[in-house]
Formats: structure tokens, C-alpha cells, sequence
């Protein structure tokens, strides 16, 4: 009877760590990594398929939890409400640590953090939207929020067709 009891509660234990286990998972995809809780961050593959699907381009973010650099741009990008708006525009799309790609494609001059990077419907991305505003060494390293609006502007204005125009057709009802 007792060894009953502690079988049942271990299966019942190895249940509920599985459930948090895959809850924070969900968590952490849904999650802005300190980038703004308030924008609908997607993976790299989910947003790929969001962005085809839906004509809107992509504005990949790539960062790591140890940088410092990253560290200061968070704070400025989640408070920022123009970049809030923009990213209505756009697949957010938001990859830490040892999400980043291997493909040299997502480090078109390097692999300095943090790099953002723009990228057309089809997932492939324009190396030509750059921080205009930036050290020219660094063409992909944005250190405020008004230099991201405006690499975000930019794409926007680069990259959008009729449905990136009127934002995401997903958020309507």
C-alpha cells in the first residue's frame, strides 16, 4: 500500500514538473527578455512563418544575457512607445543566448551584440538597413531607442507592401 502511495506521488510530482517545465518554455518564447513584455515577440521559426504568411517584414533582435551593451538597450527599447508602435508593423522577433543562428547570414559584418537586423516576408535579410546613426563598424549595433525608430522607419518604409501598411491583419478581430 505504501509503495502504491509513493509511486503515485512521484508520477504525480514528474506531471507537474513536466507541465512547468513546457509552461516555461511558452513563457520564455512569449517573453521580451527585458526587450518590453509589451510587444508580441516571436521565435525565429515562428515568426518566419508569421511574416510569410502574412506580408509583414521582420525586425530580428540578437542579444545575450551577459552583455553589457544589451544590458543598456533593454531598459531604453521597453520604454521607448514609438518602437511599441512600430513593432506593429513588423514579426518581432527576439533571440537570446543560444538561440542566435549559426548562419553568417543573421552576422552580416560580425558577431558583436547586440544586432539588430531586418529582414523582407520571405525571411531573407536586407544588410543594407543599417544604423545610419551608428559607428560604421558596427552597422547592425543600435545603442538608443531613437536609433532604433528610425532603422525600424526604415525598414518599414524598405521592406512593406499593403499589409505591413495596415499592421498586423492577425491583431483585427
Amino acid at each position: 500500500m505504501q509503495t502504491s502511495l509513493v509511486k503515485i506521488a512521484l508520477v504525480s510530482s514528474l506531471q507537474v514538473l513536466f507541465s512547468l517545465t513546457c509552461f516555461h518554455d511558452v513563457v520564455q518564447a512569449a517573453s521580451g527578455k527585458g526587450f518590453g513584455d509589451n510587444i508580441h515577440w516571436r521565435t525565429l521559426d515562428d515568426g518566419k512563418r508569421e511574416a510569410e504568411a502574412s506580408g509583414l517584414p521582420i525586425m530580428l533582435i540578437i542579444h545575450k544575457t551577459w552583455c553589457g551593451a544589451c544590458k543598456a538597450l533593454k531598459p531604453k527599447f521597453a520604454e521607448s512607445k514609438e518602437i511599441s508602435e512600430l513593432a506593429h508593423n513588423f514579426v518581432m522577433i527576439n533571440l537570446e543566448d543560444e538561440e542566435e543562428p549559426k548562419d553568417e547570414t543573421y552576422s552580416p559584418d560580425g558577431g558583436y551584440i547586440p544586432r539588430i537586423l531586418f529582414l523582407d516576408p520571405s525571411g531573407k535579410v536586407h544588410p543594407e538597413i543599417t544604423n545610419k546613426n551608428g559607428n560604421p563598424n558596427y552597422k547592425y549595433f543600435y545603442s538608443s531607442a531613437e536609433h532604433v525608430v528610425s532603422g525600424m522607419k526604415e525598414g518599414q518604409e524598405k521592406l512593406t507592401g499593403d499589409a505591413s501598411k495596415q499592421g498586423h491583419t492577425g491583431d483585427e478581430l
